[in-house]
């Protein structure tokens, strides 16, 4: 199932960051990009993850290999809510 999950993650990282395009960041950069974001909150609603604190500590075990950073869930909410604000701008 991990390999499976891996590629899925894979091929929606590449379709979602050639859609998003460049970071809107000014400053430090940040440590996971919007398109990984997306990518997590797309890969979120997959069947079994309905609470995010389950599905970011699921994600740290299965998918370390593809996001060495993980946020908590707070910034993991925060940058959600910032990057919906920004995208409906």
């Amino acid at each position: 199932m991990t390999t499976d999950l891996e590629t899925l993650m894979t091929a929606r990282h590449v379709k979602i960051d050639d859609e998003i395009g460049g970071t809107r960041w000014m400053g430090r950069p940040p440590r996971i990009s919007d398109s990984q974001l997306v990518c997590l909150a797309v890969a979120q609603g997959l069947p079994g993850h309905h609470s995010e604190a389950r599905w970011l500590r699921s994600a740290r075990e299965r998918l370390s290999g593809l996001f060495p950073w993980l946020p908590h869930q707070s910034g993991y909410n925060k940058r959600l809510r910032a990057l919906c604000r920004w995208s409906s701008a």
